[in-house]
C-alpha cells in the first residue's frame, strides 16, 4: 500500500501542492509510528510501525496496521509528550484530529474524532480525550504543527499555521493563526494577534525547538511580494514553496514573533533563493540540519540537498553526502519523517525518486555517509558503523597481517634452529704438540709450524676443506691470547712431568 501511495504522490503532488500534506510520526518504546492516509474512499488508512534495533536496515521489521474506523480524508497527528501529563495518561499513544486539504469542507471540528488512542498496536479508539476540544472559527483542520514544550515548569502545546475552511472566502484557506493549550489548567488561548503581519499564512511546514525558541521553516505560503500578510489566504490563489533564505522565530518565554533572514550560500543563477520542497529539519550539535530536494532553475528538476544551518551566523552550508560505497548521493526525499539517534539521521520515506527503495535510510552524521546498519542501543559505537565493503577490506587486511606475522615467526624460528644445528654438526679436530729439537711444533691437520710463529697459532677449527695457509691470518686477537695461555699451561705441565720423571730416576 505504501508503494502505491508514494507512486501516486509522484504523479499528483507536482500539480496540486497540498494534495496529501505531511504524514505524522512518533517514536515510542523503540518503535517509530507513521500514519498514512487512504488514497481515496476505496482505500484504507494505515499505521506503519518500524521496530528499531541494532543491525542491518534490511532486518528492521516494518508492520502495517489497517485503520478501518477512520473518517474520510482523515490525517491526524501523533502527540509527542516529553514528560508525564495527568498521571501517566500521556504514556499512551495519542493522536489529534486532522484531514487532507480536499476533505476540509467546513471549519467545525468533529468532537467525537478530536482525539484518538492507538490501542495495542491494533486499532484506533475514538471518543476518549484528555485535551479539551478547541472552539475557534479558524482553528486548523490540517497542515499545522504542534509542539508540546515545557515553559516555566508548565507543559503547554503550541499549534502554528495550517489550513482551515473560510466561510467568508467559501474555500479552504491557509492560516497564520497561533493557539496555545495549557495542560495544567486545561485551557486554550488564541495568540494570533502576535503573529499578524509577521508570520505569513503557512501550512505543511516544519518547526524545530532550540532551547526556548521555536523556528518555523519551509512549507507553503502566499505567492505575493507584499509582506503585509492577511491571516487567512485562499488556496484558490497563488501559493509557493518557501525558500531556505528565511525562517520565523517564536520566543517561548515572551511569545513574540520575528523574521530571521538566512544566507543560503547557493549559486543564485542555479538555485535562486533556495526553493525546497518537503524538507526535514532537526536540531543537532547546536545547529539545524536539513535534508530535502532543492529546485534547480536550469534543469527544472530538483537536486538532493543536505545542509547545516549555523545558528551563530545564520547561514547555510551544504554538505556532500556519499553512499556507503563512496558514490555521490542521488537520493531525493520529500515530506519524510526523521529521527536523530546516536549521531545518525534516520529518514523514513514519504516520497522519493527511488520508487522501489522503501527505506528507512540512515546517514552517519560524523562522516556524512549513508550506512547500511542502524546502531540504536549504543552497545556498538555508531562511529564504527563501516559499510559492508569497508568491513570486508578490514577483515581481509587483518587476516593477511596475522598470516604474515605468523609466517615471520615460523621463518625466524626455523632459521635459528637450523643455525644452531649447523653449528653443532661441525667436525672438531684436536691439535697435538710434540717437542722436536727442544722446540715445540704445533701440528694441525698434519701440517707443522715453528714455535716462532706464535702470532699464527691455530685454535680448534673445523678442518673440512680448510686452507691452513689462509686461515692462520684470520684469527682474532682474543683467540690468539687464549691459545697462548693454553700453550703456556701446557708447557708448564710438560716441564713438571719431566721433572717428576727425573726425580724418580734419581731415586
Amino acid at each position: 500500500m505504501i508503494l502505491v501511495y508514494l507512486i501516486y504522490i509522484a504523479f499528483t503532488f507536482a500539480e496540486d501542492k497540498l494534495q496529501f500534506g505531511l504524514s505524522s510520526g512518533l517514536l515510542k518504546n523503540d518503535k517509530f509510528y507513521i500514519y498514512y492516509p487512504a488514497l481515496d474512499n476505496s482505500d484504507i488508512d494505515q499505521i506503519n510501525i518500524y521496530t528499531l534495533k541494532d543491525g542491518p536496515i534490511s532486518q528492521i521489521n516494518n508492520s502495517e496496521v489497517n485503520v478501518t474506523s477512520a473518517p474520510a480524508g482523515y490525517m491526524p497527528q501523533f502527540l509527542n509528550f516529553t514528560q508525564d501529563i495527568q498521571n501517566g495518561v500521556s504514556n499512551n499513544i495519542w493522536l489529534i484530529e486532522g484531514y487532507k486539504p480536499e476533505s476540509v469542507t467546513d471549519s467545525k471540528l468533529d468532537e467525537s474524532k478530536w482525539m484518538a488512542q492507538f490501542l495495542n498496536e491494533k486499532q484506533l479508539n475514538f471518543g476518549s480525550s484528555f485535551i479539551k476540544t478547541p472552539n475557534y472559527t479558524y482553528f486548523p483542520k490540517g497542515g499545522f504543527t504542534q509542539n508540546i514544550v515545557n515553559v516555566n515548569n508548565s507543559p503547554v502545546m503550541y499549534i502554528v499555521g495550517g489550513y482551515t475552511f473560510s466561510n467568508e472566502l467559501n474555500t479552504t484557506a491557509l492560516s497564520s493563526r497561533v493557539f496555545k493549550y495549557n495542560f495544567n489548567i486545561n485551557s486554550w488561548s488564541d495568540l494570533s494577534e502576535g503573529s499578524k503581519s509577521i508570520l505569513p499564512p503557512i501550512a505543511i511546514h516544519r518547526t524545530v525547538q532550540v532551547n526556548s525558541t521555536l523556528f518555523i521553516l519551509n512549507g507553503y505560503s502566499p505567492n505575493v511580494t507584499d509582506t503585509n500578510y492577511p491571516q487567512i489566504y485562499s488556496l484558490n490563489d497563488s501559493i509557493k514553496d518557501n525558500s531556505i533564505n528565511k525562517m520565523y522565530k517564536f520566543d517561548l518565554l515572551t511569545e513574540k514573533w520575528s523574521v530571521v533572514n538566512l544566507k543560503t550560500n547557493l549559486d543564485s543563477a542555479t538555485y535562486g533563493d533556495g526553493i525546497i520542497r518537503g524538507a526535514s529539519y532537526d536540531y543537532y550539535n547546536g545547529n539545524i540540519i536539513s535534508y530535502g530536494a532543492l529546485y534547480n532553475l536550469n534543469s527544472n528538476e530538483t537536486d538532493p540537498y543536505f545542509g547545516t544551518l549555523d545558528l551563530a551566523t545564520m547561514e547555510w552550508h551544504q554538505n556532500q553526502i556519499k553512499t556507503d560505497s563512496g558514490l555521490d548521493n542521488s537520493l531525493k526525499l520529500y515530506f519524510h519523517q526523521t529521527l536523530i539517534i546516536r549521531d545518525q539521521l534516520i529518514l523514513f520515506q514519504s516520497f522519493t525518486n527511488q520508487n522501489y527503495a522503501s527505506g528507512p535510510f540512515i546517514i552517519n552524521l560524523k562522516d556524512l555517509k549513508f550506512q547500511s546498519s542502524l546502531y540504536y542501543t549504543g552497545s556498538v559505537d555508531s562511529s564504527q558503523g563501516f559499510s559492508m565493503y569497508t568491513t570486508i577490506i578490514i577483515i581481509l587486511s587483518s587476516v593477511v597481517g596475522i598470516i604474515l606475522i605468523i609466517s615471520f615467526i615460523i621463518f625466524y624460528y626455523r632459521y635459528r634452529k637450523n643455525k644452531f644445528r649447523r653449528s653443532n654438526n661441525k667436525q672438531i679436530k684436536a691439535i697435538w704438540s710434540t717437542p722436536v729439537n727442544g722446540k715445540y711444533k704445533y701440528l694441525s691437520g698434519g701440517e707443522a709450524f715453528d714455535e716462532s710463529q706464535t702470532g699464527e697459532i691455530f685454535s680448534l677449527e673445523n678442518t673440512e676443506d680448510l686452507d691452513f695457509s689462509k686461515a692462520r691470518s684470520s684469527f682474532m686477537q682474543e683467540d690468539l691470547n687464549s691459545l697462548t695461555l693454553v700453550r703456556h699451561e701446557f708447557d708448564q705441565k710438560t716441564t713438571s712431568n719431566n721433572n717428576t720423571k727425573i726425580d724418580s730416576s734419581d731415586k
